[in-house]
């Protein structure tokens, strides 16, 4: 037995090679093994349903630790402002680079060998998540779609209410104008007062809208005085 250092564990042991076998390391191994694992098994739900959706910064610029590659690995895939649930994780645990490094993980930590095929996607696991992908895809387009013709719609309703309420109050203000003559209104209002005919000068004319609220300021002058309505 001589001087053994176990990069792993990160631990410098006199017991040579059999530290590997050690209860110590093959508790460790489990331990960081079975992390992993379950991000693993959450991924293969998306082998068949693969998941897409819109974006979000930070939420989907996760990574994970591969024990077998040592480096951080994207856990989601995101293209644009679109982002494919665990996608970076699939795509790794089926690339050849993590099978050969996976390999190597094994033999120099003495897993359990049985286990090594749950940290491994294979690639027919993986051709059939392109194929979820796909149809993941045109499902998200068609939400999207939806969304957007709602919103077209409300938009249309909205401004239908707004249409109904500004003649609402102009009925009111101006019970015998109709809206056809609200436009020789204002440029009425904006001549001169020696080109006017009528008793009546409306200084100010001036209407404005938000969803909730219509307000109409109207200003005359005549021989009576001024006044607002």
């Amino acid at each position: 037995m001589g001087v053994f250092y176990c990069p792993f564990c990160r631990l410098t042991t006199f017991a040579g090679r059999r530290h590997l076998y050690s209860a110590s390391h093959q508790r460790r191994l489990r331990e960081a093994l079975g992390r992993l694992q379950a991000k693993v098994q959450l991924a293969r739900k998306m082998v068949k349903n693969a998941v897409v959706v819109k974006y979000e910064a930070g939420e989907h610029d996760q990574v994970f630790w591969c024990l077998c590659c040592k480096q951080d690995v994207k856990r989601h895939l995101s293209h644009g402002n679109l982002t494919v649930l665990h996608g970076g994780l699939l795509q790794h645990m089926a690339s050849l680079e993590h099978k050969k490094e996976a390999n190597k993980f094994w033999w120099e930590n003495k897993a359990e060998a049985k286990l090594k095929q749950e940290f491994l996607i294979s690639p027919e696991d993986y051709e059939r998540f392109k194929s979820s992908l796909v149809k993941a895809l045109d499902a998200y387009e068609e939400r999207e779609d939806e969304v957007i013709k709602k919103m077209a719609s409300h938009i249309r309703e909205v401004e239908q209410s707004r249409q109904e309420m500004v003649q609402a109050v102009l009925e009111v203000c101006f019970p015998r104008m109709h809206l056809s003559s609200i436009q020789q209104m204002t440029d009425c209002f904006h001549k001169p007062p020696e080109l006017l005919s009528m008793p009546i000068l409306c200084t100010d004319f001036y209407i404005e809208t938000t969803d909730y609220l219509l307000l109409v300021t109207c200003s005359f002058t005549s021989h009576w005085g001024d006044f607002d309505v």
